[in-house]
């Protein structure tokens, strides 16, 4: 197993709280055929003294300006003479034995890109695993954890390296390449790497939310199945895109509702759905020139009565309806629909996805 060189590439800069930590994480692995490099991009903290503690034990140490993190990755990606490649920030750790497992799934699968689960953590305590079962799920998000992700080198030579357009984002659009190309990804279901919560991606959660759009949107288009693939998107991202409008941005769902709606000559509308949700999006629909009277919900406990001051009232109400109906639910979507057409299948409905996929695809 021995024969495998794995290259371990930690990029850093003005990190001298958390790189010790790094760093012996790597020397310690109880794999030993491992080609340690750190690109350091000329920290003006005591970050270059500690690495000097370790410089014998490290093959390559590269200190000097860059243009930011993913040049800096590239750089130690060019310089990296294994057969597989792992990026390890300088605020994440890897398990003792990451290395020995991904050398010994690599051998017996031959995966292209191999990802384990990551755990998130801060100074006082484990705070979740992020894991990915389903490698679809990059088609709206980034799924897997890239501290904890090993790519094969001749992968990144075919393929290309991070696209350094996205600042914060290349590494979603690097495993949606990856993923666009057919490479076998393989799964390790086990924790490879400790990473700290607070990164640059969760800093600048705005800019890299915009990027992962533009990103995930491009690699849709060229598919040959477009449909599904937006579909798909829409279906699953909405949550996501929608609730990080909700916390920064209700003007633009309300745009958004407000468009849908006049497009549609709809004038009234109920809600169906009394939950986090419908109260939700109760506040959004006060702000713009629709009717708003009625919740409606399945729950026989709810209705008649009063939710954020509207009346609940059952689905058969909608049987002399004239106006539209809002599913705000975070599931189910499709059985609330066929119920409703079911009742009165003249209503307009509109549901939380279809508003992600306005603000996702058409909104500016």
């Amino acid at each position: 197993m021995d024969n495998i060189k794995v290259s371990i590439i930690t990029v850093c800069f003005n990190a001298q709280q958390t790189i010790e930590q790094t760093i012996t994480s790597v020397l310690n692995q109880t794999y030993k055929n491992i080609e340690y490099i750190i690109v350091d991009g000329a920290s003006t903290d005591s970050t270059c003294q500690i690495i000097g503690k370790y410089q014998s034990c490290i093959n390559k140490v590269i200190s000097e300006k860059d243009e930011g993190l993913y040049y800096a990755m590239n750089k130690g990606i060019s310089y990296a003479k294994g057969d597989i490649i792992g990026i390890v920030n300088s605020d994440d750790i890897y398990a003792e034995d990451a290395i020995s497992k991904v050398v010994e799934y690599y051998q017996r699968t031959n995966a292209d890109i191999i990802y384990g689960n990551a755990m998130w953590f801060d100074e006082e305590k484990e705070i979740g695993i992020y894991r990915c079962d389903d490698i679809e799920e990059l088609w709206y998000r980034m799924a897997i954890p890239h501290p904890a992700t090993f790519v094969r080198a001749a992968v990144y030579k075919k393929y290309g390296r991070f696209n350094t357009k996205y600042p914060i984002a290349a590494d979603y659009e690097l495993m949606l390449r990856f993923y666009c190309n057919h490479l076998k990804f393989g799964h390790i279901d086990e924790v490879i790497t400790y990473f700290r919560t607070g990164g640059k991606s969760h800093q600048n959660q705005k800019s890299c939310i915009e990027d992962a759009k533009e990103i995930a949107l491009y690699y849709i288009d060229q598919s040959n199945q477009k449909e599904y693939y937006l579909k798909k998107i829409c279906d699953k991202y909405f949550k996501s895109y929608l609730g990080y409008f909700w916390r920064t941005d209700k003007k633009t769902i309300e745009r958004a509702v407000s468009m849908i709606l006049n497009s549609h000559f709809v004038k009234e509308i109920a809600i169906f759905g009394t939950g986090k949700w419908g109260k939700q999006m109760r506040s959004i629909i006060q702000n713009i020139d629709v009717k708003l009277e009625y919740f409606i919900d399945n729950d026989e406990a709810k209705q008649s009565r009063l939710v954020c001051g509207m009346v609940t009232k059952s689905p058969k109400f909608l049987k002399e309806y004239a106006g539209g109906v809002l599913i705000a639910s975070s599931e189910h979507d499709d059985k609330i629909m066929e119920q409703i057409k079911k009742i009165n299948n003249s209503l307009f409905i509109l549901t939380l996805s279809d508003i992600g996929r306005y603000i996702l695809c058409e909104h500016e």
